[in-house]
């Protein structure tokens, strides 16, 4: 989630001093509010479907619960926060703790907004984190802390998987837990790779000679841990286990019958609606369809599930309030140079 891939422009014949927007700016430019406006039917059509006072009814039972789920999804994002903190490796000591939290708060907004969101929202905290250790080291522990969400999450994926099979069998939704694990495990063993390879490093210093230090930099940084680093890793896929236990108190809130199994499928769901939906934000719609559909495998009503999702959008939007009020509530002074 951290570097930015140079974009060509197709050539429009613009005077020289107009500026261009790069192809895939523009393009996303006009599916971005298709998105967002296919999700909000979608989400429409699903209530009207379901029926708004039945869900008000499931919504207000659910209501003492939601401390202990804002509680949960704010221990997850502190580990979140920790994982990036030690991507740092040595020079993590240079970096306050309280400063990587105030970056992830800030970072939601983007995660949770903006289409494959969590890349933008790396790239925020390493530009935030910058200065206390410079761009290049903060890039590479951005990228790093990306990797790690990637195996951290096809980690995840498996026993969700498992549960998948135990609840539905060889379903759409087993089938596409597998592929995610097998897929998020290799994108980020590669993107780790991608960052340690000196033939890279050297391409990129022979093509761009005003980036060879900040190469160098990155890449040694990058070459300080493991291949695949275990303590973001480990740090991350906590925090996945707290959203599993999340999801299985949202499922108690909203009236059913909670098992490990079921809590573990829920998270599964979520995590495809998270893969599936990767252009609308906020994932809204999709994953209130994926739940809606998959209430029979968790033995309950359509009403019910949907609820899970609409409570975790509701947790969703306000932690994006919380992230938006952060830079105007939690001031930071200058780093120390030594």
């Amino acid at each position: 989630m951290s570097g930015e891939r140079q974009e060509m422009s197709l050539d429009l014949s613009l005077p020289a001093s107009a500026p261009r927007k790069p192809v895939r700016a523009r393009v996303l430019a006009v599916l971005r509010p298709a998105f967002v406006l296919a999700g909000v039917v979608v989400l429409a059509l699903l209530i009207r479907d379901v029926g708004t006072r039945e869900l008000l009814a499931v919504l207000s039972r659910a209501a003492p619960w939601l401390p202990l789920v804002l509680a949960l999804e704010a221990a997850r994002l502190v580990l979140d926060a920790v994982g990036t903190w030690v991507a740092y490796g040595s020079r993590s000591r240079e970096v306050p703790l309280p400063s990587t939290i105030r970056a992830q708060l800030i970072s939601t907004v983007v995660s949770s907004l903006a289409p494959a969101g969590r890349t933008a929202g790396e790239a925020l905290k390493a530009a935030l984190l910058s200065p206390y250790t410079g761009a290049a080291t903060a890039a590479a522990a951005a990228a790093t802390s990306q990797a790690a969400s990637l195996v951290a999450g096809g980690l995840i994926s498996l026993p969700c998987a498992l549960a998948a099979y135990l609840l539905t069998g060889p379903s759409w939704v087993t089938l596409a837990l597998i592929v995610h694990t097998v897929l998020l495990v290799l994108v980020g063993a590669g993107l780790r790779c991608g960052m340690r390879a000196r033939r890279l490093g050297g391409w990129l210093n022979r093509r761009v000679h005003r980036l060879a230090p900040h190469t160098e930099t990155f890449q040694e940084s990058a070459r300080g841990c493991a291949l695949l680093p275990a303590r973001p890793i480990l740090a991350i896929l906590l925090g996945r286990v707290l959203q599993v236990a999340q999801y299985g108190v949202l499922a108690v809130a909203v009236g059913i019958d909670t098992t490990v199994v079921r809590a573990l499928f829920a998270q599964g769901l979520n995590l495809v609606a998270l893969a599936v939906g990767a252009l609308v934000p906020g994932q809204f719609g999709v994953s209130d369809g994926a739940f809606a559909l998959s209430a029979g495998a968790l033995g309950t009503t359509t009403a019910k599930a949907m609820s899970i999702a609409l409570i975790a959008h509701a947790m969703q939007v306000l932690f994006v309030l919380v992230g938006s009020l952060t830079p105007l509530m939690w001031k930071t002074g200058s780093p120390k140079r030594g």
